[in-house]
C-alpha cells in the first residue's frame, strides 16, 4: 500500500456545534486494517471535544524502514481545531497505535491458528511512548502483558478502527451496515480537512474515540499503564514519540503467560509547523542503556554523566564504570584497596580491586595499565609519593570474593614497588576523560 501523505489522511471528530458538510474538495478518509493511526486530543480548552487523526500507513512499513522524512503536514488542521497556539499547549496530546489482528496466536492450546501478517504474529501491537529525543522513550517491559491482555487491547482498538472505516457509497455512511458504530460518523472531509459532524448525534462512536481509550492519566487501550501519548508545550523545533512493537511471541510459539516486551522501531516527529516525519535514533550507547534502566531517574538532568542524583560523591559515569547504582546512596560499586599477597611470593602487596565493565582488557601503557570498553577508558596508576603517578603496576588474579553486577567483572592490580610493603605506596583507578 502507498503511504497516505495528503490531506485525505486527516480526520477530526467534532463534538461541538453542528455544521453543514462542505461538498467542495470533499475526500474520503481512507483507513486499512494494520495502518498506524496518529491521534490527537486536548484534555481541556479549545478542541477538548474533538479528536484529529492522521493515517501514517502500514505499521510494518515503519518496522522495515524507520526513516521516512516526509509523511505530510497537519499544522493547518491542528490550528483550526486546537487554535493557532497548538504547539505551545501542554494539554494537547498525541500518540500512535496499530494492530493487524487481535485474534489468538497459534502455538498454545485454544489459541487458534492465525498465521503471521507480514511477519508479525497475531496480537502484535505498534504503540508509542513519550520521548525527549529520538530513541529515548521507555520501552514497554517484557513479560508484563499476558497474550489475553494484548488481545483485549487489540479488540478495543477495533472499536476505534470502525469509527475510521471509510464510507463505501460516497454519502459518508457505511453502506448497508446495521452496525450503529460503523454508521456513527460520516467520513467526508471539508476543504480544511476537518470532519464537520457533531458527535452529540453519535454517542456510540464517541465512546470509541481516541479520548475514550487514551485517558490522561490512565491505561491506554485498557492494557498499557502510563499511556502511549506525548504532550506538546515543551519548546524546541519538534516533539517526539517513539514507536515500538509489542509482540505476543518472539519465537513463534507462545509460552503460557509470557509475551515479548517492546522493541524500538522508529520515532514519529511533529515539528512546530506541523510537519510529520519518521526517523530512527542512533543506537543507544551502553551508558544510555544503563542509565535508562533506572526509571526513578525521570529528570534529564539526573541522567547526565556528570550528575550525582543519589548524592554519594560519585557521579553517574563513575557509578557506571565501577558497577554502582546511580539512585542508591550506599552503592558506589567496587573500589577495594587491600594489603594481601597478590603475586604468591609470600609477601604482602598493596592491591586494588575494581568492578569494571565486561570486556575490559588491560594492557601496558608505559608504567600504567589502560583498558577501553563501552565508551569509557580506565587507567590504573601507581605512586610512592602521591606526586609522581608513574610507578609500575601489574594486573593480578582476582582478589577477594563476591559476585559482580550483571555486565561487570572484577579486576585486581598490584603496585610493583610495594612488594613486602617496605615503603609507602598508592594505587588508583582513573577514568580518562
Amino acid at each position: 500500500m502507498t503511504m497516505n501523505t495528503n490531506k485525505n489522511a486527516l480526520l477530526a471528530l467534532l463534538g461541538a456545534v453542528a455544521a453543514t458538510l462542505s461538498t467542495t474538495q470533499a475526500e474520503l478518509f481512507t483507513y486499512t486494517d494494520g495502518n498506524l493511526i496518529l491521534g490527537f486530543q486536548a484534555t481541556a480548552g479549545t478542541g477538548s471535544t474533538k479528536n484529529v487523526f492522521f493515517n501514517l500507513g502500514p505499521a510494518t512499513g515503519f518496522r522495515d524502514n524507520g526513516n521516512q522524512p516526509n509523511l505530510g503536514n497537519i499544522g493547518v488542521t491542528l490550528a483550526s481545531v486546537y487554535g493557532n497556539n497548538w504547539y505551545a499547549r501542554e494539554d494537547l496530546y498525541f500518540g500512535v497505535i496499530a494492530n493487524l489482528n487481535q485474534q489468538p496466536a497459534p502455538g498454545q492450546a485454544s489459541f487458534g491458528t492465525r498465521t503471521p501478517v507480514n511477519g508479525d504474529p497475531s496480537r502484535t501491537l505498534y504503540l508509542s511512548s513519550a520521548a525527549a529525543s529520538p530513541g529515548a522513550g521507555a520501552l514497554f517491559p517484557a513479560n508484563s502483558y499476558a497474550p489475553a491482555s494484548l488481545g483485549a487491547g487489540g479488540t478495543t482498538l477495533t472499536g476505534l478502527e470502525k469509527v475510521l472505516t471509510p464510507s463505501t457509497d460516497g454519502t459518508g455512511w457505511i453502506s448497508g451496515s446495521p452496525d450503529p458504530l460503523a454508521q456513527g460518523l460520516q467520513k467526508e472531509l471539508d476543504g480544511a480537512g476537518v470532519l464537520n459532524e457533531t458527535l452529540a448525534q453519535h454517542a456510540v462512536a464517541w465512546n470509541n474515540s481516541w479520548t475514550k481509550w487514551n485517558p490522561t492519566p490512565g491505561a491506554a487501550f485498557e492494557a498499557f499503564t502510563g499511556g502511549i501519548q506525548q504532550n506538546f508545550g515543551k519548546g524546541g523545533s519538534a516533539t517526539y514519540v517513539d514507536v515500538q512493537r509489542v509482540l505476543s511471541t518472539n519465537t513463534g510459539a507462545v509460552p503460557t503467560g509470557v509475551v515479548g516486551g517492546g522493541t524500538y522501531e522508529t520515532t514519529i516527529s511533529i515539528s512546530s509547523s506541523g510537519a510529520i516525519a519518521a526517523l530512527t535514533a542512533a543506537p543507544a550507547s551502553p551508558y544510555d542503556t544503563w542509565i535508562n534502566s533506572y526509571p526513578s531517574l525521570v529528570l534529564a538532568a539526573d541522567k547526565l554523566p556528570t550528575a550525582d542524583p543519589d548524592g554519594d560523591g560519585f557521579n553517574n559515569l563513575e557509578e557506571f564504570a565501577f558497577g554502582g547504582t546511580p539512585n542508591v546512596l550506599a552503592d558506589k560499586g567496587t573500589y577495594l584497596p587491600q594489603t594481601v599477597d597478590a603475586n604468591a611470593d609470600s609477601m604482602p602487596d598493596l592491591s586494588l580491586t575494581i568492578e569494571a565493565r565486561t570486556g575490559a582488557t588491560f594492557a601496558a601503557s608505559g608504567n600504567k595499565l589502560t583498558a577501553t570498553v563501552d565508551g569509557i577508558t580506565y587507567r590504573i596508576e601507581g605512586s610512592t609519593d602521591l606526586i609522581d603517578w608513574n610507578s609500575p603496576v601489574s594486573e593480578v588474579t582476582q582478589l577477594g570474593a563476591g559476585t559482580p553486577s550483571a555486565g561487570y567483572g572484577f579486576k585486581s592490580f598490584r603496585l610493583n614497588a610495594a612488594s613486602g610493603l617496605t615503603d609507602k605506596g598508592f594505587l588508583r583507578a582513573v577514568l580518562v576523560k
